[in-house]
């Protein structure tokens, strides 16, 4: 039984989740739909410095422990490994997309995340010695030079390792109490609101001028590669500091009442890995067709609402018993196994 759980916390995640695949739904059309744009380049923004910032905030115990959970480390690059292989047989079987390669430590797609929380725990742990503050600074500094470098990409998800590190490090940091104490502040909550509104009608009707900075939010390319060879880095301080905002604000505004929602924000994993199949899916039987045939004039609203029960659908808890067993992986007495058998 979880006692003391984080609402609110849940809540975000919740919506965050479904702002990732409402995300990876819109993407499919950026190319054709002004407002899929929108809905992209705005989602972006912040959705997953807000999830890395809060994976970072739930790590503490696995690293500050008497003892470093080094199975947490292999759960997760186990389930990127499940979920390679599911998108390898999915474009290669189903899809049938013959150039499919297997190529484990060069992703692109969404399982890069799973690989990069394995690498930001070691990196965490390895580096906790080091004084907070420098970390952090160091690691913006690391994550603003690395846009110059043209040959780290998406081998090991390098480029994205270290670009959303300090979002990572910052929830790693931050202190539980003052944590709570900043997200209950009613007057910040109704300035979050002003900002998001702000920001939301700021990118909606200047979306054809931003959106040449959409790959600055993905953290994958170097600056030559975005045509910013110079700049860059400076375009790049500016998306950390709208990042910082805009998670902020979502923090402070969402409700702490347990709702029929905050299940879903307890079961994101699953709902992470499995809702990208269920998009090529889709695409792959034509239910864009079927959507149109509905409502010719509609059809990208019913799209992107389609979203919400692809998000429940993915959230039932027998669904997600794969990858809950992968993360519950115990190595503690394979470790007494072997301390009673030296050598």
């Amino acid at each position: 039984m979880i006692r003391n759980r984080d609402y609110k916390l849940d809540n975000v995640k919740a919506l965050l989740i479904t702002l990732v695949v409402i995300g990876h739904l819109a993407d499919f059309y950026v190319s054709t739909s002004t407002n899929m744009k929108f809905i992209y380049f705005f989602i972006y923004i912040f959705h997953m410095p807000l999830f890395i910032f809060l994976s970072g905030y739930f790590i503490k115990t696995t690293i500050n422990g008497g003892r470093f959970k080094v199975e947490k480390v292999i759960s997760y690059f186990l389930l990127y490994l499940l979920f390679e292989v599911i998108m390898y047989a999915l474009f290669k079987y189903v899809i049938s997309v013959e150039e499919t390669r297997f190529n484990t430590f060069n992703e692109s797609n969404a399982p890069w995340y799973l690989l990069a929380m394995s690498i930001w725990i070691i990196l965490t742990y390895v580096l906790k010695q080091i004084k907070p503050l420098f970390l952090v600074l160091l690691s913006v500094l690391s994550g603003i030079l690395i846009g110059y470098d043209s040959f780290v990409g998406d081998y090991l998800v390098l480029s994205r390792v270290i670009v959303f590190f300090p979002f990572f490090l910052l929830g790693y940091y931050i202190e539980q109490n003052k944590f709570v104490t900043f997200l209950s502040s009613q007057k910040l909550r109704i300035l979050s609101l002003m900002v998001l509104i702000s920001s939301f009608l700021f990118v909606y009707f200047n979306i054809e001028y931003v959106y040449q900075f959409r790959g600055f939010l993905s953290g994958r390319n170097s600056y030559e590669v975005l045509k910013q060879p110079i700049y860059g880095g400076f375009y790049r301080m500016v998306f950390y500091l709208l990042a910082v905002i805009l998670s902020t604000a979502c923090l402070l505004i969402v409700s702490k009442t347990k709702t029929i929602f905050t299940i879903i924000g307890q079961r994101t994993l699953q709902i992470y890995i499995l809702h990208m199949p269920f998009i090529y899916i889709l695409h792959h039987f034509h239910f864009t067709e079927w959507l149109v045939s509905i409502s010719q004039q509609h059809w990208l609203k019913l799209y992107i609402l389609f979203s919400i029960p692809l998000v429940i659908f993915s959230s039932f808890k027998p669904l997600g018993w794969p990858f809950h067993f992968i993360m519950r992986l115990k190595l503690k007495s394979l470790l007494k196994a072997d301390n009673k058998n030296p050598g």
